[in-house]
């Protein structure tokens, strides 16, 4: 089972992506998780833009705005910090607010 926070290499046609599992563990137990994108270099944008920390396990920004469900494979490549992670659900929170 993939976790919360994990990182994780997605091929999706042929193109290869870094990704981040940002679904609780409650629901990937259950259902294909939901993950954003890595993307590379750091983003002074929009707030579903966030950027990873230097303790991360690779630099770059979660591009919270292309958000989707897939299976990642293989073996983690690390975990994001939880003060990532807490920037990543306050983004998603911030896209999907009315």
């Amino acid at each position: 089972m993939v976790e919360q926070g994990e990182v994780y290499d997605l091929e999706v046609r042929g193109v290869h992506y870094r990704v981040i599992v940002v679904s609780s563990n409650v629901h990937n137990r259950v259902m294909v998780p939901w993950v954003v994108p890595v993307r590379h270099g750091v983003l002074d944008a929009p707030p579903y833009a966030v950027p990873l920390h230097d303790t991360d396990p690779l630099g770059g920004t979660a591009d919270v705005n292309r958000l989707e469900r897939a299976e990642p494979t293989g073996r983690p490549l690390g975990m994001i910090t939880g003060g990532t992670m807490a920037r990543i659900r306050d983004a998603i929170a911030t896209v999907f607010a009315g």
